[in-house]
């Protein structure tokens, strides 16, 4: 059960992210949805994160919360993608390759608030090929803080050296 729920959950965050790095006016001319209409602005800036040469864009609303965010490296291939869901659900991606084919995906870290009790969320880590890796439940901030910062710098520093080998 646990993994079916996992799968559902993980095909819906992998639709939401693919939405998410269209451009904006792909966005709302393909899909007309509610998360399309919501979009408001687009912002890129120069990022290193994945080398040099780097993006990093920013999807934010008319209130100027962002709501998605994607890095992509020289080469414009998306490497890493964050999507705000409005029930305050959390989609990180992370993408090897050129990022279009689900054999290329990285990882996922889904982040996600619970209802009961208050201040408390869940958190899992999924690997290559949607492989759980890792699933929390009842953390506290600090505690989501400090196991969303291990995981998310490993599946960073994995996605990087998929794309940069190590010489030798």
């Amino acid at each position: 059960m646990r993994l079916a729920k996992a799968l559902v959950g993980g095909s819906a965050a992998l639709v939401v992210l693919a939405i998410a790095a269209a451009p904006l006016d792909v966005v709302r001319g393909s899909i007309g949805s509610a998360y399309a209409a919501q979009v408001a602005a687009v912002s890129s800036v120069a990022d290193s994160t994945y080398g040099a040469g780097g993006t990093k864009e920013s999807y934010s609303n008319d209130k100027r919360e962002v709501m998605a965010e994607i890095w992509r490296d020289k080469n414009g291939n998306i490497r890493e993608q964050y999507e705000a869901a409005d029930d305050g659900v959390q989609y990180w991606g992370f993408f090897q390759g050129e990022g279009f084919t689900t054999s290329e995906w990285g990882g996922t870290i889904t982040v996600k608030p619970m209802t009961r009790p208050a201040g408390r969320w869940d958190m899992t880590v999924y690997g290559p090929g949607y492989v759980p890796l890792k699933e929390y439940s009842f953390l506290s901030r600090e505690d989501l803080d400090r196991e969303f910062n291990h995981w998310h710098s490993q599946m960073r520093g994995w996605v990087n050296g998929f794309i940069n080998p190590a010489p030798g």
